[in-house]
């Protein structure tokens, strides 16, 4: 049981670990996601006030399209990870229990004949 519970808690803190690192490239690609339309906007206003040609401004407006892409693209991939992740952890998992079932289960006991002969 030992082994079993050892394996559990190590891929149990792994799969913590796994979702935490997606979560936190979730968060950090939505940050990015923002940051890049807070710039976007800025440009625009700042292209505005300059009285730039409209391709600038179409140019900006793609820019801040394709990090939304980019940040929704970066967060499938991390659902993606994290499913292929838990199916490996599972399959691990499932894999340790077998084995360990198996160690655990009473030995088949063998039947003894008695050979020594009768002195009658």
């Amino acid at each position: 049981m030992g082994l079993s519970n050892f394996f559990n808690s190590l891929f149990g803190k792994a799969k913590k670990t796994t979702d935490e690192t997606i979560d936190k490239a979730t968060e950090i690609a939505l940050e990015a996601k923002e940051t890049l339309e807070e710039l976007a906007d800025s440009a625009t206003k700042k292209l505005d006030e300059l009285h730039l040609s409209e391709k600038v401004d179409g140019f900006v407006k793609t820019a801040k399209e394709k990090a939304s892409e980019a940040a929704h693209w970066a967060e499938e991939k991390a659902h993606e990870v994290k499913n292929a992740i838990e199916d490996v952890v599972e399959k691990a998992e499932e894999k340790i229990d077998e084995l360990t079932k198996d160690k655990n289960e009473a030995p088949k006991t063998e039947e003894k004949i008695d050979i020594s002969k009768d002195k009658e």
